[in-house]
């Protein structure tokens, strides 16, 4: 059954703003206005009015230079810019929301992976047909002489209310195989599918995945957490092989798939990474963030959820070495294995132990600094948490036999 639609307008799409955001809308159509310029709403921004889902962001497009509209408009407002010359991209921050603008472009791929060679000063038409899905080429005239004008030239409406989207290039995949990352957000996200033909080149590009540097795949991975849907999104992702692709680990494992499965809301990416991998043999695991080039926060997130999982027996010697491991990690070993609620319980407790004497005590019982005074304070630490040491007395006495075995009878 079709999805109904509302139809997209100005009015439709100020209304799906925030105060804030509005501000910057009128802000940019004025001044827009104001010189002359053709001043487009596009992409996601249309597509989610349309729908009638939450605007994350306002995307708008200009016939040219983007940068001077939009310090004019953080000007009005008091707002900051931010800008890349070479893509003719600019944004513009005021009132704790976000307003990105780009010069219309024409675009070619000089190889699979690569950057693209942008031209400023395309027409809109040009603009949405470089586009990567039909749901995604659409645009709203908000200033100039085709005010009030909707394009929709790939039927990405009919599309949308249909619940599918479709490629648009036959080679898109190969020239930005990083577009395979995306359907599956907009797939998730907006509860939508790809067409028959579309989900087989999704599937035969992800041959091109290994044409993509890793600083991009592990941006990709990353949106994927901060955006929410991440089970969802990853489930697509391997059904079409795009992470296995990227690196066999990757691929979802039982336990990461179960883990995953409930959880809608964005997440840290340290979390998400260690969910996908903790499971996995180290080598592999290490591999995978090799080739998403991953923080080294991440790698350390993935290898202490991996020391966690290696068993549920909470003895001293494990909970010293497993104190370590970051908060993170302790949370993506609880979603994977439900007896880790059980092991960091008493991790907790073994935090909290503190040994009835400490260095300073145990200094001015006679204990040397050196090799001995902290086999002391881990053995009665050791006793506390035990229960085997309970008293300030009985540690006196622990270090006293313990002196006497050594010969140490000062």
């Amino acid at each position: 059954m079709d999805k109904p639609l509302t139809p997209p307008h100005r009015r439709t799409l100020e209304a799906a703003l925030t105060a804030p955001a509005q501000a910057l809308l009128r802000a940019a159509t004025t001044e827009a206005d104001a010189r002359g310029l053709q001043l487009w709403a596009v992409g996601g921004t249309i597509r989610d009015v349309a729908a009638g889902d939450p605007l994350a962001d306002v995307d708008l497009a200009v016939d040219r230079d983007a940068l001077p509209l939009a310090h004019a408009v953080a000007q009005a407002l008091g707002g900051i810019v931010s800008g890349e010359e070479r893509f003719g991209t600019a944004s513009v921050v005021a009132g704790g929301e976000r307003l990105d603008l780009a010069t219309l472009r024409d675009e070619r791929y000089d190889a699979p992976g690569a950057l693209p060679s942008v031209t400023l000063g395309a027409t809109v038409e040009a603009d949405l047909a470089r586009r990567d899905f039909s749901v995604n080429a659409l645009a709203l005239a908000l200033a100039g002489p085709r005010a009030g004008e909707l394009l929709d030239p790939y039927d990405g409406l009919g599309d949308l209310a249909a619940r599918r989207f479709e490629v648009l290039h036959q080679r898109s995949f190969e020239d930005d195989a990083t577009r395979i990352w995306r359907a599956a957000r907009l797939a998730a996200h907006h509860d939508l599918r790809p067409t028959a033909a579309t989900r087989e080149r999704l599937i035969e590009g992800t041959r091109w995945l290994d044409t993509v540097s890793g600083d991009r795949l592990w941006s990709e991975f990353a949106l994927i957490a901060e955006r929410g849907r991440a089970g969802r999104t990853l489930g697509l992702l391997d059904e079409w092989g795009a992470l296995e692709a990227t690196s066999p680990a990757l691929a979802l494992a039982e336990p990461a798939r179960t883990a995953l499965r409930r959880r809608w809301r964005p997440l840290p990416a340290a979390r998400l990474a260690a969910v996908v991998l903790a499971t996995r043999e180290p080598p592999a695991a290490s591999a995978a963030l090799q080739r998403l080039n991953a923080p080294a926060l991440v790698s350390r997130a993935v290898g202490d959820a991996h020391a966690l999982l290696a068993g549920p027996v909470a003895e001293p010697e494990r909970l010293e070495a497993l104190a370590k491991t970051g908060a993170e990690a302790r949370v993506a070993a609880r979603w994977l294995d439900p007896r880790q609620l059980g092991l960091q319980r008493e991790l907790r407790r073994w935090e909290r132990t503190r040994p009835h004497l400490g260095a300073e005590e145990l200094l001015a019982l006679g204990v040397a600094e050196g090799p001995d005074l902290g086999r002391l304070l881990r053995c009665l630490r050791r006793g506390r948490y035990l229960g085997t040491v309970g008293t300030m007395a009985e540690a006196r006495t622990l270090v006293r036999r313990d002196r006497e075995r050594q010969g140490d009878t000062r």
